[in-house]
């Protein structure tokens, strides 16, 4: 059920984003299209940064969704520094993600700063079962970074053949269940069972920008 979610969302957005004669590529992903003063570019023109990476037809892409808009476009990757990635938007909007989960946001509002994801990094890209704690530190409206602690169950929920640009892709199903003193959330992950590397996704990025569906993508 989740799957057929995913996939419509993503269909709907990449159909609503282009354009005649417009590549998809030329969108990327304006995560804060309503922050005051902010001037959108003209169509196809991007900060050197982006732009760098929009030449470069070699970087990989990112199919991203913020699932309660529906606003979404594709993100390069920028950089990795130990294992941790950089993948860049339009708006130079960015997520930090390791090996297929999220460990931060920036210029996305409520920023996720930083996050400890090794022990269910570690049960989910194995396919095993258990509880893990997972840690983040959110940098709110008013500067102030809040950590909080979340007790996790992970399992396995049987396996799924899912649609990607790629093709269609055989995939076994983890889901991660987490829990704090005051809030709760659950992360969804497709990984390949050819490369065991996390293809789709569906993971809690904090209270205002909520769920985030991410999908690896073709330039």
């Amino acid at each position: 059920m989740i799957r057929h979610v995913v996939v419509t969302l993503l269909t709907t957005v990449l159909l609503s984003a282009c354009t005649a004669g417009e590549s998809l590529i030329y969108r990327g992903l304006e995560m804060v299209e309503d922050e005051p003063g902010r001037v959108a570019l003209p169509a196809g023109q991007f900060p050197p940064r982006f732009a760098a990476l929009v030449a470069d037809t070699s970087v990989p892409l990112l199919v991203v969704t913020i699932e309660s808009s529906k606003q979404g476009g594709r993100l390069l990757l920028e950089n990795s520094v130990n294992d941790v990635e950089t993948w860049l938007s339009a708006d130079m909007s960015a997520l930090m993600i390791q090996n297929g989960i999220i460990r931060g946001t920036r210029g996305v509002g409520s920023e996720l700063f930083a996050s400890d994801i090794s022990e269910p990094m570690n049960l989910i890209l194995s396919g095993n079962t258990g509880y893990s704690d997972r840690f983040t530190s959110n940098l709110g409206g008013d500067d102030r970074i809040r950590t909080r602690t979340y007790r996790c169950l992970v399992e396995t929920k049987g396996s799924d053949v899912i649609n990607l640009e790629v093709g269609r892709v055989a995939t076994r199903v983890m889901t991660e269940d987490c829990k704090s003193m005051d809030q709760s959330f659950t992360n969804t992950y497709w990984v390949s069972s050819m490369t065991g590397a996390i293809v789709q996704s569906r993971q809690w990025a904090g209270d205002e920008v909520g769920y985030m569906i991410t999908q690896v993508g073709v330039r």
